[in-house]
């Protein structure tokens, strides 16, 4: 029998390795998983579909909860297809190919392809290459927009999202909506920068082209998004993240800078009551819109009240004046819907809902969608005058699906949706953990007990003879079992973390979350896990609080609330600055919030008050109060936006209704810690997440251990060491070149004639009488005053640089002349070119070749024509005898910080192997190959002629050239930096064949032409074909010599 015939059977769930796809290219295989069946891994892409089920919440079409309860409901729905995604997808690669027409884009514009070329560009173009998800998101938007019709021909109807009656009966019309469905940890932000930047800059050149808008407002849910994305502003330059992730070109971002981008959570849209005008309450002088209230609503004392608010168009005013700069100008607005799915029209569907907490939630939904929708269809009613106010609208969610409270089926999704990126492409891709549930237990049940908590709870509690109302205390008589094996892993991932970070400064442990029903059940848990309260056992210990160490936090849903629209409650705000530091070593940007610091005044006053029982300890604010957190019990599933990438286990002690909330909650421990890429298979390295009681049945992924399992490689952190800073390098980022003309002028002024300022000839000074002879001459002498007129007065409207100028003028218009009539010459000079060198000659003849005799001062040559021709024609002469005009070629580099590069911004992960370095700015060096780049990085490291060095591995620093016609950029191996301030630029090749000969001559180019602009030193490139020979060519270039090391090793 052989060794695969005798080995354990594979799961039918299981599969040896989820990732098997790139991140960085269109999916080409999918896992292929049926009930009951083993997994195929099949060729292609996954089709885009969703599984729908009828909620537990719902009373039509479900089965019992009695049934649910005892029987389990293993059913994952039924599957149903995205057709019109699908076409889109086909479409999309035709014509990103140009299988049509032959023309890859056809239809874009210049700005467009220009955009989507640096888009797609690989490591030689980019810092950090995009993603897939991301690009086919805004490729999918652009191809709808821009496409040539060919393309778009047969094209399924998009579905248009239509205000209600009473909404069009008020004049408000349909927008386009567009939607994208981007798995959480995929970059909704990037892509919210990418199509902002795609149509601001088309907007900016072609400002008549209605596409296009450069008015761009991005709603969000809650205060932390909006502050996160608060850097999509242009404004921000070199710090916006259209710089940071490469997204717009730097010499587009002056364009881009002309554009506005407006960010606003959905409260802001809120129309405001008009509570008083010049002082006077508002009911009494009734200005604004009336609107009826009902109050206690249901109830005996319910009743009906009058309010005033905003009118529509003071209501755009405000929130234009409250959110804009006004730099947009378009009549219509791109908007965003980031998270869309709570940006819906309410529907008529009324579903059960049995908890309060969900009923809460489905009020909150409601209302939070109302207040969205209307605000954006009052823009589109009004801020495009005759038009439309918004071009169209682009939803970004993981679940674009009708919610709890929405009145349409939950978990249906928008029917608008173009573009899908799901969590198991995600999942496939690396792009998130994998979170894994149980599959089987030793019950042996076909369900395992802990995939499903709450429901194995009430079974238990049932069969236990507890009954059927599951209160906290029976929640936490069974829960704790779970809970506890589950924090035991969590325990062994912690101990894991510290032994891998020991060298870190400050390291952050993994998040255990617990997602519960209501705040009773929270508050149970919490007592038990934090302060070992209400006789359930031993608690984790790993989670107990003591006074001035808190590592268990509880948020319950009302904070939550209060959380998104940015509360001001001491409470709210500790909170808040908790759960926005989870995972942060240090406070962002290295600055404390004031907010933060004014908390910790207060407390540190109550901590060294006489009357403090020891409940208060002394904080320092320094450190980020979320960074030492281990556990969070929540109510409801956090507030979107929380990003923390920390988050490792969760448990859920709660009914889940939908597989939409399901995904919501598993979505809070997806984030990847690190993005290290394996450069073998251009893919991520495995991380997971462990999930008990969240019964999410579309992840068929449980990580198979192999017989012999190795944990997966930690990868290792390069970065610019802050002790190492006098090592730094920087260089400058040539994106081309061009070639002005230079004209050099040689005078040889020994033979430059001079001019004579002879006041005999041409007087400088006049006595003026009044008096006349009787014949009428002039009388020299006789009574009255005699006036001297000099040329004192008019000496003083022209400075000596002044002159220079005039009589540089002069000799620039004769040279022009002279060009106008002499066609044929190859080589010309603009006078722009010529004047400043004219002007500086002109200034140098008037101090030393104007002869001034007695009193004559050398502006007098102004005075005279005949001074004035003379000096002309001299210079005149002068320069064309020694003017030579030629033509040099010069590197194109972005101006500011857009064309400087360093070492100083090197920060990243890599699976490579890393070496030890001394006199680099970075912390280690890493290699990509086995020995020579090794060998060479010993000997930049310890030549005494080398000041300092570096690799240039995620630098930045290339050399643009162009290979069979196609333009690329070659990334040579190290950077030099010698004692006599010469920098050289080595590339270490073995074999020199013709591709090394091209990239040879493309750096001599690039340092001839640095040279050439003079404001980066001295640069020199140097190709090293065995690193034994390095020392010697060092030798060649530096003053210290090999031999005088002293002995510093790597």
């Amino acid at each position: 029998m052989t060794e695969a015939q005798t080995s354990a059977p594979v799961e039918p769930t299981e599969v040896e390795s989820p990732i098997i796809n790139s991140p960085f290219a269109e999916p080409a295989v999918h896992w292929q998983i049926e009930r009951g069946k083993q997994p195929v891994q099949a060729v292609g892409r996954r089709p885009a579909s969703y599984f729908y089920r009828v909620p537990e919440s719902s009373g039509r079409g479900r089965k019992s909860k009695q049934q649910l309860s005892l029987e389990g409901d293993l059913d994952v729905g039924q599957q149903e297809d995205l057709p019109l995604v699908n076409w889109l997808r086909n479409r999309l690669k035709e014509w990103r190919d140009g299988a049509r027409t032959g023309i890859p884009y056809d239809g874009a514009s210049s700005i467009t392809k220009e955009l989507l070329a640096l888009w797609r560009g690989d490591e030689s173009l980019r810092r950090q290459r995009l993603f897939f998800a991301q690009i086919e998101a805004a490729e999918t938007i652009i191809f709808l927009v821009e496409a040539s019709p060919i393309y778009r021909k047969g094209m399924p109807e998009l579905p248009i999202d239509q205000p209600g009656e009473g909404a069009r009966e008020a004049g408000f019309s349909a927008f386009i909506r567009y939607a994208c469905k981007m798995a959480t940890g995929t970059g909704k932000t990037t892509v919210m920068g990418m199509l902002s930047a795609w149509s601001i800059l088309n907007r900016v050149a072609s400002p008549t082209d209605d596409r296009f808008s450069d008015t761009i407002l991005i709603v969000c849910p809650n205060v932390t998004i909006r502050e996160r994305l608060q850097e999509l502003d242009p404004a921000l330059g070199d710090t916006s993240l259209y710089r940071t992730r490469q997204l717009v070109p730097p010499h587009r971002m002056d364009e881009l800078r002309r554009g506005e981008v407006m960010i606003a959570n959905w409260h802001r849209l809120a129309k405001k009551e008009t509570s008083s005008v010049n002082g006077t309450s508002a009911k009494v002088v009734k200005t604004g819109e009336a609107t009826e209230v009902v109050k206690n609503a249901g109830k005996a004392n319910e009743s009906v009240e009058t309010r005033y608010f905003e009118s529509d168009r003071a209501w755009l005013k405000r929130i234009r004046q409250e959110l804009g700069s006004g730099k947009g100008r378009s009549p219509h607005w791109l908007v965003f819907n980031d998270e869309a799915h709570h940006a819906y029209r309410r529907g008529d569907t009324e579903a059960l809902v049995d908890l309060e907490e969900d009923r809460s939630l489905a009020k909150k939904n409601a209302k939070e969608a109302t207040i969205w929708i209307e605000g954006l269809d009052r823009i589109n009613k009004l801020a495009g005058g005759r038009k439309k106010g918004i071009g169209f609208c682009i939803d970004l969610s993981a679940t674009p699906f009708y919610i709890q409270g929405s009145g349409n089926e939950v978990g249906k999704p928008f029917p608008w949706i173009v573009s899908d990126f799901g969590l198991l492409d995600a999942i496939e891709s690396g792009l998130v953990k994998i979170p894994q549930l149980p599959t089987r237990d030793i019950t042996g049940a076909a369900e395992a007990s802990y995939f499903n908590v709450w429901r194995w709870v009430e079974a238990r509690a049932e069969k236990d003879g507890l009954g059927k109302s599951i209160t906290p205390q029976i929640v936490m008589t069974y829960a704790t079992a779970p809970i506890n094996q589950l924090a035991q892993d969590w325990h062994a991932r912690f101990e894991q973390w510290r032994r891998d970070s020991r060298d870190e400064l400050h390291p952050v442990p993994p998040v255990f979350i617990l997602v519960c029903r209501d705040t009773k059940v929270a508050a149970e848990v919490y007592n038990w896990l934090a302060n070992e309260e209400g006789g359930y056992g031993p608690a984790p210990s790993w989670f107990r609080n003591t006074t001035g160490n808190e590592v268990t936090v509880r948020v319950d849903s009302k904070v939550v609330e209060d959380l998104e629209v940015g509360g001001t409650a001491d409470e709210t705000q500790r909170l808040r600055f908790i759960l926005d530091t989870i995972g942060k070593k240090t406070w962002p940007g290295g600055k404390v919030p004031e907010s933060w610091s004014e908390l910790v005044r207060k407390n540190n006053e109550k901590a060294a008050s006489d009357d403090n029982d020891g409940a208060y300890k002394w904080i320092d604010e320094r450190v980020p109060p979320g960074r030492n957190i281990r556990c969070i019990v929540s109510v409801a599933m956090l507030a979107e936006g929380w990003d923390a990438n920390t988050v490792t286990h969760i448990v859920g002690l709660r009914p889940f209704g939908s597989q939409l909330l399901c995904e919501q909650v598993v979505g809070r421990a997806l984030r990847r810690r690190s993005y290290a890429l394996n450069q073998e298979t251009d893919q991520f390295e495995e991380e997971t997440a462990k999930v008990f009681g969240v019964p999410f049945e579309l992840i068929p992924f449980k990580v198979s251990k192999s017989k012999d399992p190795k944990p997966p490689k930690e990868p290792n952190h390069i970065f610019s060491d802050p002790d190492k800073s006098q090592y730094e390098i920087e260089f400058p980022l040539v994106e081309g070149y061009y070639s002005p003309q230079v004209f050099e002028l040689q005078i040889v002024w020994d033979q430059v004639s001079q001019v004579t300022v002879d006041p005999k000839e041409i007087p400088n000074s006049v006595e003026l009488n009044s008096m006349t002879a009787p014949e009428g001459s002039l009388a020299f002498f006789g009574p009255g005053e005699r006036p001297v007129l000099t040329l004192a007065d008019w000496r003083k409207q022209f400075r000596l640089q002044q002159v220079a100028f005039r009589l540089a003028r002069e000799v620039c218009k004769r040279w022009e002349g002279e060009q106008d009539l002499d066609r044929e010459s190859e080589v010309t000079t603009s006078t722009a070119t010529l004047f400043s060198k004219v002007a500086f000659a002109a200034k140098r003849f008037l101090q030393e070749k104007v002869n001034c005799i007695g009193n004559a001062d050398p502006r007098d040559v102004l005075l005279a024509g005949k001074y004035h021709q003379q000096a002309v024609d001299i210079l005149f002469e002068a320069i064309r005898k020694g003017g030579i005009t030629r033509a040099r070629e010069l590197p194109r580099i972005a101006k500011g910080s857009a064309g400087r590069g360093s070492t100083r911004f090197v920060d990243y992960h890599t699976t490579k192997d890393v070496y030890p370095v001394n006199r680099c700015h970075l912390n280690a060096m890493v290699a990509d190959t086995k020995q020579w780049e090794q060998s060479a990085g010993y000997a930049l490291d310890t030549h005494p002629g080398v000041v300092r060095w570096v690799k240039n591995e995620q630098l930045g620093f290339f050399m643009p050239y162009r290979k069979n016609g196609i333009p690329a950029r070659y990334i040579p191996d190290f950077i030099a930096v010698l004692d006599i301030g010469l920098t050289l630029v080595i590339e270490t090749k073995g074999r020199y064949g013709d591709d090394a000969d091209l990239k040879a001559k493309a750096a001599e180019r690039w340092v001839n032409a640095v040279n050439e602009e003079g404001n980066w030193g001295l640069w020199r490139y140097l190709v090293v074909k065995d690193p034994t020979m390095l020392p010697r060519l060092l030798d060649e270039n530096a003053l210290a010599k090999w031999d005088q090391q002293a002995g510093v090793g790597l």
